[in-house]
Order: C-alpha cells, then structure tokens, then sequence
C-alpha cells in the first residue's frame, strides 16, 4: 500500500464534512451485445432530513472505523476491517463520475416512474474543490417488476397499515465503496464487483490471456482451459491474478517452473519447451501459474496458498 493513499485516508478521516455540500445521483446502467456497461444519471432533489441521512452514510464510512488498508486482488481473504484501494481509472466508477460530474446538465427526476429500474446510487459531497464520492448498489426491489411483487407496510396505531397506495423507493445507506482524488476505497468488495462489471471485465481478461499463453507458447492449446474455466466465478477471479502478476510472461519463472516439475514429480508433459495441458491438470497448472505453490520455511511442508501476501 502507497504512503500516497495512506495519506489520502488519513486527511479524510480528520476532515470537518459539516460545511461540505451533499447530492443524490441515481444509476441508470446497460449493457450492449459486447457486455460494455453504459451508465447514464438522473439528479434527485432530498428534503434537509435525508440529506443529513445520506452524508452521514459517507462519513460514518470514511471515518467511522479504524481501516487496514490493502491494494485490491481478485483473489483476497475475507474483508474484516480491511479497505481495500484500487486507483478509479481502473475501473467502471470512472464512467459514473465522468457522469455524475455533468452536473445540472443531467436530467433530474420528475416522477416516481423515474427512480425505478435504478442500478445504484451515489451520494456526490463537495467543498472547496475537494469531493467525495459514496457508492451503493441499489437493493432489487426498487426494480420495477419486484415493486409489484412486494407489499410495503407500517405500524401505525397499534396495526399494520398497508401502504400499497404509496409511490415507495426502498434503499439502504450501506455504502459499498467511496472514491476520492482518484483512489477508490471498498468496503463491501462483492457489492462493488457486481456495481461496477467487473465479472465482464473478468470474462475479457480470460480471453485476452488465453490468447496470451498460445502466443508466448506456454501452452501447445489453451482450449482446456478455455472448457475448464468457462463463466466459474472463481476460476475467472483465478485468471484474472495470473494475468495481474504475470508470471507467464517471466521465461525465467517458466524455466524453473519446468526444472520443478521434473525434482517436484508434478508429471506435467512439456515438450519443446511447451506445456502440454489437457482437463485432468487445468487447475493444478493454473495454481502453479498463479504462484501458489508455497513451502513452509519452518517445516517444510507444501501449501495452495490461493490468498498470498508478499513480504517486504
């Protein structure tokens, strides 16, 4: 993790937000032939209560825990007080600010119609030249279909009263992940995932690095995996790290990676130089691309780290 950033949390987490400026932005998100996410905004207008509300979903974010930072991977362990960063430019946020930063250019909401079918929201806090973006996949219930599946009510009185004569808008102000001068913070890294398409993102880094391993001929034919892989969630997360490290690429990892399979008895046939990979070793060979062969340096013994954290 860079002292950059550090520092960059560090001066939110003393920063006095009450005289900073609060909006609503509501998601609207498509997804061409090609799985591109398209995202367009829509400005909603909140009375003085929910403004407070949704500020303080940010800062309670921002400043209300004592937060581990760590660069996020595909592969992580679980997220225990740990805030995960990745620059903004590497992702799909960097789409949505560029809209949410249009400002009074972008349509505002004008009926209930308007607010449903909404893919998340963001709550824009500004000041001074400084702004604050937090991130909230919307819950499924404010898609239209599920509107009118569900019944909405409230004890009033000492009796339910149902309120299916009401224009409802259900959201929580669980914030998924806040961005700031360029660095994204996540708090719930499902959440963020899935808000920001990174699943399709996944599926075209499996096909850039299959096309990867027959060019650079680590492989005589990538198509096992292409088989084994397929839409596996964790075996896309699985390529995706191969290719963020890539070991592939290094000849002399390759190297010693052929050398070990020979002193290891790992049984791999290479021919040429080439790996010649079939379904039966596909996921063994993708552990081995992806570093996590680990031996311990008390005992010795021999681990699949899949999570795996460098030591300086």
């Amino acid at each position: 993790m860079t002292t950059k950033i550090a520092k960059k949390l560090t001066h939110l987490r003393q920063t006095d937000f009450k005289p900073w400026a609060m909006t609503l932005w509501l998601v609207k998100r498509r997804l061409d032939i090609n799985k591109l996410a398209h995202y367009s905004v829509l400005r909603v207008d909140v009375d003085k209560k929910l403004q407070s509300k949704l500020k303080q979903a940010v800062t309670d974010r921002v400043q209300g825990a004592d937060y581990k930072l760590e660069e996020y991977d595909f592969l992580t362990a679980d997220q225990d007080n740990q805030l995960f960063t990745i620059e903004s430019a590497d992702t799909d946020f960097i789409k949505i600010q560029d809209e949410v930063n249009k400002g009074l250019a972008n349509q505002k909401v004008e009926k209930y119609e308007d607010l449903l079918d909404s893919w998340a929201y963001v709550i824009k806090l500004e000041h001074d030249g400084s702004v604050v973006y937090g991130v909230r996949k919307i819950n499924k219930f404010t898609r239209a279909t599920k509107v009118k599946a569900v019944s909405y009510f409230i004890f009033e009185d000492k009796k339910l009263v149902d309120l299916d004569d009401k224009k409802m808008f259900a959201i929580d102000s669980h914030i998924d992940f806040f961005a700031y001068d360029g660095t994204t913070f996540i708090t719930n890294k499902k959440e963020f995932e899935s808000a920001l398409n990174f699943r399709e993102g996944m599926e075209k880094n499996r096909d850039a690095i299959l096309a990867e391993f027959v060019v650079l001929k680590v492989f005589s034919d990538a198509e096992p995996i292409r088989k084994m892989v397929g839409a596996n969630l964790h075996l896309l997360r699985k390529m995706s790290s191969i290719q963020k490290s890539g070991y592939y690429k290094d000849k002399k990892f390759l190297i010693d990676l052929h050398a070990r399979n020979k002193e290891k008895g790992w049984n791999l046939t290479i021919q040429n130089g080439v790996i010649i990979i079939d379904e039966s070793n596909v996921d063994f060979v993708l552990k081995l691309l992806n570093n996590e062969r680990v031996e311990s340096q008390i005992n010795h013994e021999v681990f699949d780290a899949v999570v795996k954290k460098k030591v300086a």
